[in-house]
């Protein structure tokens, strides 16, 4: 099935969904790279066949934006035999999609989180594509930032010294964005030893839960998970308090301040942080990344940055956190 390409052969992908994180948070002039569309687009050994959305205006817009096709119907567009799939439509429409995109056999799938909006279904899913051995791998954005994979590197080889704990912030559902959180923090700080919710809320449209809770990880002994307000604004923050500097991940991941300790000029002889360095992250160009890294796995060059197994593990987890939260 996954038979390198020769010459001037490029991946065919087809987008199913036609929204935003699939076409239009970005254009191709943009210098980010944001959408699936502009990562395709880009790639040198990808070429972008074009869309497919229930919304049929919605694909059309989205195929004349990016140059390439609209497609009438899921089987039409699956019947271009594409060799790479992006699903980025609705949480609770992936599961569907992704049990028909298996009779087509294409050579790999990216599917927008979560992967399904149920445990057992997602666990299924990740089986059955294993399976039949094709390759799945989930849009947790921020493990394909190189500044990320960085300071996963620094965090371990003790550049700042241990974590003492970390603090995360995130708006809109658990599963929708506070996977992207519990993923974040599993990647930098290890596996989840226990997790216990603390506060609850529904604070957008879609009536599921958004939870506050307090975990333990390998390598962060307090994590407090805590949660905003989507009707007021959206919110994406990490702050991670180290021996020697405190690191904090703010704009969805898109800056990073760095203070690190140093003598307080004004009481010597007492520890404070200096001024923060702000730094910009890599993550405008992880969608460009989370392709070139699909790429570079069919080629056989690459693991996978964010497996189905890695996505099963950060659903577990929510899983774990709203069971207890709603269980009365």
């Amino acid at each position: 099935m996954n038979k390198l390409l020769h010459g001037n052969e490029k991946y065919k992908a087809m987008i199913i969904g036609a929204g935003r994180i699939a076409a239009t948070f970005d254009t191709p002039k943009s210098k980010e790279v944001l959408t699936h569309a502009h990562a395709y687009k880009k790639h040198p050994k990808v070429e972008l066949l074009g869309f497919f959305d229930a919304d049929k205006a919605a694909s059309k817009k989205a195929a004349k934006m990016w140059s390439c096709q609209a497609f009438g119907s899921f089987e039409e567009s699956m019947g271009m035999k594409p060799d790479i799939v992006s699903i980025c439509t609705p949480d609770n429409t992936h599961l569907a999609i992704l049990k028909k995109i298996i009779s087509f056999a294409p050579r790999f799938v990216i599917c927008e989180k979560p992967l399904t909006t149920n445990l057992t279904e997602t666990k299924t899913i990740v089986e059955s594509y294993e399976k039949q051995r094709i390759p799945l791998i989930v849009n947790y954005s921020r493990r394909f930032d190189p500044f990320v994979q960085t300071l996963r590197e620094q965090l371990a080889d003790g550049t700042f010294g241990n974590v003492i704990g970390a603090i995360g912030i995130y708006s809109k559902g658990l599963l929708h964005n506070g996977s992207h959180l519990i993923d974040l923090a599993r990647y930098l700080f290890g596996e989840v030893a226990s997790a216990t919710p603390l506060y609850e809320s529904i604070d957008d449209d879609t009536h599921k839960p958004t939870v506050a809770g307090f975990l333990t990880f390998t390598n962060c002994p307090q994590f407090h998970l805590a949660v905003a307000n989507e009707k007021r604004y959206g919110v994406f923050e990490l702050d991670i308090l180290a021996e020697n500097a405190r690191i904090r991940l703010t704009e969805h991941g898109f800056a990073c301040s760095i203070q690190r300790a140093q003598e307080d000029k004004r009481y010597p002889g007492f520890p404070v942080l200096g001024k923060a360095i702000i730094k910009k992250t890599g993550l405008p160009q992880a969608m460009y990344r989370l392709i070139d890294n699909s790429v570079a796995h069919l080629e056989k060059k690459s693991t996978l940055l964010c497996s189905g197994r890695e996505v099963l593990r950060t659903q577990e987890i929510c899983e774990l956190l709203l069971f207890k939260a709603l269980k009365p």
